[in-house]
């Protein structure tokens, strides 16, 4: 497998960030089981080297690391979370949603027009409801994590609407994912991480929806082209249970948060990652199409119905949070 950023720049970060972690000698020793869904040698692997690296210069806390789907698809992973079986699990805002469906209200179609405007109203918006969500489902926020533009591979070129229309597609088992294939006249076909590649060998699926990063390292092989549709921008969560949380020292939770990559960091990483990943794709022949300004404000179009059907069906304090998110959009535009 092709090797993403030098795993000696991260550890090297890593290093950095351990320097001025302070170990605790004096709160009851803590244990930890991590569960997440990372590709191996990808940059979320590295991150979690950072992490693994960081937190064990604390001789009061242990973990175990179970990073590589072993404890089951996300909605396994949240029922494990919230049974305190694993402690802290890294989790995407499309597998969040199925306990918190208002997690997909920022992946509704086009709602984001770039990086910067995804980042401040994530970072100064959206961290406060959510934090509150996911307390009131007995988990507590830590940090948001980085998966990047959502893009379309198939096996042939997807450029317009009407390149899509029939095409068995692949989307997250979420209404919002759904709602969107349907509305652009795909064949929507939803399942779950593990099961993609095999529905792409099968011909189940003939492409679907991913981040750049995932589709790189997981079903290139699978597809000729990608088209850069940019239409959410995925996201994800580290989250932990928070009755574990709370019965850890101050100490131990702030071991625990700096352990993490930085955001701005993780973010960095991952983005120069998605930079190389499409010279690459070019390089082994997968061909990449970028929408024009024409095409894309037609792909919005039709979608844009999508925003209302998501709230509707979610209810909740989803238009609150959609709301929160114009608010948010409109504040970065009059910076």
């Amino acid at each position: 497998m092709p090797p993403t950023l030098p795993r000696r720049h991260v550890l090297a970060g890593a290093a950095g960030l351990a320097a001025a972690l302070p170990t605790s000698s004096h709160a009851a020793p803590v244990h930890a089981r991590i569960t997440a869904q990372a590709l191996v040698d990808s940059v979320w692997d590295q991150q979690w080297d950072a992490f693994k690296a960081n937190i064990s210069r604390h001789d009061d806390i242990a973990v175990e690391y179970f990073i590589r789907g072993e404890t089951g698809n996300e909605e396994q992973m949240l029922t494990a979370l919230r049974r305190n079986r694993v402690q802290i699990g890294g989790i995407t805002m499309w597998g969040l949603a199925g306990i918190i469906p208002e997690a997909a209200v920022p992946m509704v179609p086009f709602l984001f027009d770039s990086r910067d405007e995804v980042d401040f109203v994530f970072d100064n918006y959206l961290v406060a409801p959510f934090t509150e969500m996911l307390r009131e489902n007995g988990l507590t926020f830590l940090l948001w994590s980085e998966v990047g533009w959502s893009n379309l591979y198939a096996k042939r070129a997807v450029l317009t609407l009407d390149d899509i229309k029939g095409m068995k597609v692949r989307g997250s088992p979420n209404f919002a994912a759904q709602a969107f294939l349907q509305s652009v006249g795909a064949d929507s076909v939803p399942l779950g991480i593990a099961d993609i590649a095999p529905a792409l060998q099968t011909g189940l699926v003939d492409g679907g929806l991913s981040s750049l990063t995932f589709f790189y390292y997981g079903f290139r092989t699978f597809a000729t082209d990608v088209t850069q549709l940019h239409q959410s921008y995925d996201q994800g969560v580290q989250i932990a249970n928070a009755a574990w949380w709370d019965s850890m020292s101050a100490a131990q939770q702030r071991a625990f948060r700096e352990a993490f990559v930085p955001i701005d960091r993780a973010r960095a990483q991952l983005r120069a990652l998605e930079d190389e990943i499409l010279e690459k794709l070019k390089l082994e022949g997968i061909r990449v199409h970028a929408l024009t300004p024409e095409q894309r404000s037609a792909w919005a179009e039709a979608t844009r119905p999508v925003h209302a059907q998501v709230i509707a069906n979610i209810g909740g304090r989803a238009q609150e949070i959609y709301d929160i998110i114009l608010d948010g959009k409109r504040a970065f535009a009059a910076r």
